[in-house]
């Protein structure tokens, strides 16, 4: 069993990119036994800067209270890229220990291509009706957590899409008047199913940093963020057609080693260097 010692989390903590390098040459079992050691947030903060296929063959080799516990911690577009490579077997024990929400979202998004807009968009987004008043949108609006960009869709009875209201424009309003009367209608929603490359150069996005999405009843699904739009175009191929059996070194540029110990002495090494070095120049 790993022991990770106190040098050990204050490497990853002041230089994280420097204990990715230093996890060298291992098995993705023996990296993962000491992902299951850390504490969840440094496992997070690591696996947060691997490829997706790295992080799935990691994940691959844990226990599913592990993996999930990881998974549930981590932004959710990356939890979906690291869902969409692992193997069959992997994906079902994981989506079995996630939150019963997060499951639900993830195999959601698993059920579309990876290159089209309802793999990459957001699936927990604020909905509204339209007989609400600004008061109270814009309350619930300050208290719920996952609404970072102050946009919420209001929908009707069936969840379709009526309009779109942001904080800052009710900020604006008397508490008094509906959220039907305000809401702005002109936003077009994008089809789930639309390829990102289709829609990269939609006028829409000058004026909108989020765009709703609609499955193909017209019903509001979720929400693509012209960020990750972006970034992924950007980007060339979203996830490179690599074997996940090959090692670890390969899979991660740099990859991991498994011993706390290991990753102390090099903190311990690295800062006599350090002191060494101060000292010459004294």
């Amino acid at each position: 069993m790993i022991n990770v010692s106190p040098l050990t989390i204050e490497l990853i903590e002041r230089r994280p990119q420097t204990a990715v390098k230093v996890l060298a040459d291992m098995d993705a079992s023996d990296v993962a036994a000491f992902f299951e050691a850390l504490p969840t947030r440094y496992a997070v903060a690591l696996i947060s800067m691997i490829s997706a296929w790295s992080a799935a063959a990691l994940i691959s080799e844990m226990t599913p209270v592990s993996g999930a516990a990881i998974l549930s911690e981590l932004d959710y577009q990356t939890s979906a890229s690291i869902m969409r490579v692992l193997p069959a077997a992997s994906q079902k024990e994981l989506l079995l220990a996630l939150p019963k929400k997060l499951s639900g979202d993830l195999k959601s998004t698993l059920t579309y291509p990876d290159d089209t807009v309802g793999a990459k968009m957001a699936t927990s987004v604020v909905i509204m009706t339209a007989n609400q008043t600004v008061g109270e949108a814009f309350a619930e609006l300050r208290q719920i957590k996952r609404t970072k960009t102050g946009v919420a869709y209001v929908v009707d009875d069936k969840r379709k899409l009526l309009g779109v209201v942001t904080a800052d424009e009710l900020f604006r309003l008397s508490n008094e008047r509906l959220l039907g009367d305000v809401m702005e209608t002109s936003v077009a929603p994008i089809s789930a199913r639309a390829r990102l490359s289709t829609i990269r150069s939609l006028p829409a996005w000058d004026d909108y940093a989020h765009l709703p999405v609609v499955n193909r009843q017209k019903i509001l699904v979720g929400a693509l963020a012209r960020r990750t739009l972006r970034q992924k175009t950007a980007e060339g191929p979203i996830l490179a057609t690599q074997p996940q059996s090959q090692s670890i070194l390969s899979s991660i540029a740099s990859a991991f080693i498994s011993s706390s110990v290991g990753l102390a002495q090099v903190l311990v090494d690295f800062d006599v260097s350090i002191e060494t070095t101060t000292g010459d120049k004294s």
